[in-house]
């Protein structure tokens, strides 16, 4: 059930993304669920290969932890590599789900990484 309610969430953002962002375009709510199920499947099969890269980020900060300020400073950019990671690999998989799915249209590269943005840091508020 939990699948289904964040495969409906994250259509929702999608639409309403694609009303607010010039050049990201989806045809209808079927197309946006079309577009979360593709992209959902490609950003879990992507994690396979950047899991290594943040299980690194995260060891590296847990290394320094301990020392007061360093540690600090580490553990909030390990997150920050971590966010920046999915940020890129989302705008790349974003391009990829354009090629797959005729109704949904992005206008360039620029357009998949603001709505990658967008699509992150919404993920980040909500869950």
């Amino acid at each position: 059930m939990q699948l289904i309610i964040n495969l409906l969430v994250s259509s929702i953002i999608l639409i309403i993304i694609s009303k607010v962002l010039p050049g990201f375009e989806i045809k209808d709510f079927k197309t946006s669920v079309i577009v979360a199920l593709v992209f959902g499947i490609l950003m879990a099969a992507s994690s396979l290969l950047v899991g290594p890269l943040s299980w690194l980020a995260t060891f590296l900060a847990g290394l320094v932890k301990n020392i007061p300020l360093l540690g600090s400073i580490a553990s909030i950019g390990a997150k920050l590599v971590l966010f920046l990671i999915n940020f890129i690999v989302g705008s790349i998989m974003l391009c990829i789900t354009d090629m797959f799915i005729k109704d949904f249209k992005m206008r360039s590269f620029g357009v998949g990484i603001v709505a990658a943005f967008l699509i992150s840091v919404i993920n980040a508020c909500i869950y």
